[in-house]
């Protein structure tokens, strides 16, 4: 028998509808946060029931309940009189349908909770819709600063990041990530580099790679403005400069004096490259020259003001004192024939194409270098940056992790090299500061009566816990912090010695919960950072063009 069953609507009391006997669910689970929904917004979704005295003449109704045993037991439990119910016809009814409809409404398969999105969607909504942040945080269960996040997630979501996490079925990404992603909602390629990063466990570190890019690019973009309107060079690329081109600073003129840069702005030769070196601004330049030796330029020490006049020799002379001059003798005839020639000629231009290929092999290196150099660096410093947002994290949690007190203890008992640099330095101070979610200006030279009152005068043990953490986690993110602590050619003398402190501390933090970057795992496994080769691109000027590279030719 397959027949829609007449279902009737009604406001029922709750102490009119009874349990059901052949509900198989065996606990209700009516957990805290359940119940203050029901308390705070009622039952919602009617339950359904059917009559069971129906048959009997003027007698008051009696149900019993189908569907919504939960809501049922959480009404009754907050004192709610009255909830919505569905009455069926209980003469349509077919033998066993109490049970295959509690597998049916209870199976997984079926239901489908919504996703985080769909959540920021509707707070977001209700917010439009004129409720406040407070009602609707009250209301949901949710605290306002989750309400805020999520309903500032679902604005910033436009088309094209929708279009991304429909194509990706990613529609089960946290409030956090969901946030994160409307910052790039103008750029889709970003927007899926964060999705597969997150699917990797690497989400912190690409959102801080992906914000450091943006923000690089938009300096550059300024300062490229500013440059082609004052009529200055820009060679994008340096690990492609001319062969002849040198750094400002390392010339001089012909009296040997410094080359004023604002002076040598007016110099055909003049300039700039994007400054890789690991200055804060993203968009600093430094200046060159791209042919020195045409323009008079020269490095210390071969400039004609250092050169002296060669001081001739004293003349030969015979035992009477007068000078004997030996007569110059006749160049032999040349008896080079064409064939000799030629092999002078062949030799020398083998050794010249050989230098030719040493020499482009050896450009070919210093590109790869310098492009491995710059990466490295970014990507250090982007995992830095995640690092120190999982630490402010970590520091404002309620409860410690389980290891952190063993750890502490043992650090402070051991007193490593990074814990006995602790003095409570300007440098230090300020990454505490940082750890701790202080602002920049309670950071900057704090003194030890000011570093004493970041405590607070509340503090709790996990808090207090906490903050001695922070402090040893400052000292290492100090010892660390340098971008060559990545590299295993050890640019500096203690770079090793850095390593295996970083090693200690990256793989604690790992323990903790960090998503570890890629170049953190490098410099625990002791392996080297690498990156995907690109093509070289040509040099380009603040046009878009090649520059003209006219200087380099001449002599």
């Amino acid at each position: 028998m397959s027949t829609t069953p007449q279902v009737a609507a009604a406001l029922l009391r709750t102490d009119q509808i009874h349990a059901n006997p052949r509900n198989v669910r065996h606990s209700l689970d009516l957990d805290d946060e359940f119940l203050t929904s029901i308390a705070e917004n009622g039952v919602l979704v009617p339950v359904v029931v059917v009559q069971l005295n129906a048959h009997i003449p003027d007698a008051e109704p009696v149900y019993e309940l189908k569907m919504g045993h939960r809501r049922h037991a959480g009404a009754r439990s907050g004192g709610i009189e009255s909830i919505p119910a569905l009455i069926l016809d209980p003469s349509l009814r077919e033998a066993g349908q109490d049970y295959i409809e509690q597998l049916i409404e209870n199976d997984a398969a079926f239901r489908r909770a919504l996703s985080p999105l769909e959540q920021a969607d509707a707070l977001f909504g209700a917010l439009e819709d004129g409720a406040s942040v407070a009602t609707v945080a009250r209301r949901t269960g949710r605290s306002k600063e989750q309400v805020t996040q999520a309903a500032e997630a679902a604005k910033n979501l436009g088309t094209g990041t929708r279009t991304v996490l429909e194509a990706s079925d990613a529609y089960d990404l946290d409030l956090e990530v969901l946030a994160a992603l409307g910052e790039f909602d103008d750029d889709p390629d970003a927007v899926a580099r964060l999705i597969e990063a997150h699917r990797q466990g690497t989400f912190p570190y690409q959102l801080s790679t992906e914000r450091a890019e943006r923000a690089e690019r938009t300096a550059r973009d300024t300062r490229r403005a500013e440059l082609k309107r004052d009529g200055i060079r820009l060679w994008e690329d340096a690990s492609n400069l001319p062969p002849r081109a040198q750094w400002l600073e390392d010339l001089v003129d012909a009296a040997g004096k410094d080359l004023d840069e604002a002076d040598h702005v007016r110099c055909p030769g003049h300039a700039v490259v994007w400054d890789d070196t690991g200055s804060a601004d993203p968009a600093a330049v430094a200046a060159l020259c791209l042919n020195p030796a045409a323009y008079s330029h020269y490095t210390p020490g071969t400039e004609p003001a250092a050169q002296t006049a060669p001081t001739a020799a004293p003349a030969a002379s015979d035992e009477d004192g007068e000078d004997e001059t030996e007569e110059p003798e006749e160049p032999e005839a040349d008896e080079e024939d064409e064939e000799v020639t030629r092999a002078a000629t062949e030799k020398a231009e083998r050794a010249r194409a050989e230098a030719e290929a040493k020499a482009a092999a050896e450009a070919e290196q210093r590109r790869r270098d310098h492009h491995l150099k710059l990466a490295g660096n970014k990507a250090y410093r982007a995992a830095i940056d995640a690092r120190r947002t999982f630490l402010r994290q970590l520091m404002a949690r309620k409860s410690a992790p389980k290891p952190l007190a063993g750890w502490v203890t043992r650090t402070l008992l051991s007193c490593p090299k990074p814990v006995r640099s602790w003095t409570g330095d300007p440098g230090r101070s300020a990454v505490l500061a940082d750890l701790l979610a202080l602002s920049t200006e309670e950071g900057k030279a704090a003194s030890a009566e000011d570093r004493a009152t970041w405590i607070g005068a509340t503090a709790t043990p996990t808090r207090l816990l906490f903050v001695n953490f922070a402090v040893i986690a400052a000292c290492y993110e100090k010892r660390i912090e340098q971008a060559n602590t990545w590299r295993q050619d050890q640019p500096e003398w203690d770079t090793e010695e850095i390593r295996a402190d970083a090693r200690v501390y990256l793989k604690f933090l790992a323990e903790l919960g960090h998503q570890l970057s890629p170049i953190e795992r490098n410099v625990i496994d002791d392996t080297p950072f690498e990156i995907e080769e690109e093509s070289a691109a040509p040099p380009a000027d603040t046009d878009g063009e090649e520059p003209d590279q006219s200087a380099d030719a001449e002599d």
